[in-house]
């Protein structure tokens, strides 16, 4: 474990391209919180061609440090398992962010931050944590990981003691830290490394639908059992393109045929991170709770006051969605 003379470092895993959405800073978010907490350093790993928006958010989080590893202006994005490489190759260098075995390493929630985070830790011989929710630290100093299973169900415990650790984590919402007066933030620039793994050979097809997709959407409007026919999920589309979001859908509404597999959300579905979740007609289950992100902000309509759902919603709405859902397309339109 650390002592008061060596700080644990928190260092936030953020690939930079030109388009980054609120949940590609949660990394950083996270680390400033835990640097606070155990008295730590919290710094972000910045690799890509497009850093400057990312440096002004580490700014403005009060980071202690930014390691920026530049990318070839233009250059197609890195894949994860370019990132990882070239992460590890960071933390190598001669020159390398100070890290030891009592390091914690975050990237992102989703499919490619947890092939990120769990690539690294096998290059730097760590421990993969996975998707983590919370952090303690116990009157010894140990640091604990929480992180939930079986559908929000069953909560983990881990200890940290021998690391380094890499784990997955959302944004911090209401509890983004504040900032406060801290030292000027230090800025490292690295060389990107000069050889990495080949890019998978990719061949791109048309989409099947012209709605937009559920990935990296900062509102979704899902539909459940409740809505009754595909019918229905036509009107959950043109509510979701009014308010500038995607369509997602529960494991009953799925396996009716209303909408396609790749908008399921849920435990064997997709996991969602947006802003807003707009819940129509679900009944509020563990499986598919378990695919939204603990901090979205959830709004509930079902016409039963007693389904589940309403006990994990901010705003909760009983009423028959062919009747509100109208009046609220009227309301946006006016």
């Amino acid at each position: 474990m650390p002592t008061p003379e060596t700080p644990r470092h928190i260092y936030a895993l953020v690939p930079v391209q030109e388009e980054l959405a609120a949940s590609d800073y949660a990394p950083m978010e996270q680390a400033r919180l835990l640097a606070d907490r155990c008295n730590g350093h919290a710094a972000a790993l910045l690799i890509g061609n497009t850093p400057e928006p990312a440096i002004q958010r580490a700014e403005a989080l009060g980071m202690d440090a930014v390691w920026v590893c530049a990318t070839a202006p233009g250059a197609r994005p890195l894949e994860p398992r370019q990132l990882a490489a070239a992460y590890a190759a960071l933390l190598r260098a001669p020159d390398a962010p100070p890290h030891d075995g009592s390091s914690v390493f975050f990237a992102a929630a989703g499919r490619a931050g947890e092939e990120i985070a769990a690539r690294l830790a096998a290059l730097l011989a760590g421990k993969a944590m996975g998707r983590c929710e919370s952090w303690d630290i116990d009157a010894t100093g140990i640091l604990h990981a929480h992180r939930m299973a079986f559908g929000g169900r069953l909560q983990i415990d881990m200890e940290c003691r021998e690391g380094p650790f890499l784990a997955v984590v959302h944004s911090a919402g209401s509890t983004v830290p504040a900032v406060r007066d801290r030292s000027p933030i230090a800025m490292h620039q690295c060389r990107a490394p000069e050889s990495l793994p080949p890019a998978y050979p990719t061949a791109y097809t048309d989409r099947n639908e012209t709605h937009a997709s559920l990935d990296g959407a900062r509102l979704v409007v899902s539909g459940g059992r409740g809505i009754g026919d595909a019918q229905g999920f036509e009107a959950l589309y043109g509510l979701a393109e009014r308010l500038g979001g995607a369509v997602g859908a529960s494991l009953p509404a799925i396996d009716a045929g209303w909408a396609p597999v790749a908008r399921q959300v849920g435990q064997s579905g997709k996991y969602v991170s947006p802003e807003i979740y707009l819940a129509v007609g679900i009944s509020g289950t563990p499986q598919h709770l378990a695919g939204i992100a603990p901090h979205v902000r959830l709004i509930a309509i079902n016409r039963d006051d007693e389904a589940e759902i309403f006990k994990h919603a901010q705003i909760g709405i009983v009423a028959d969605w062919k009747e509100f859902l109208p009046a609220l397309a009227r309301a946006l339109d006016a």
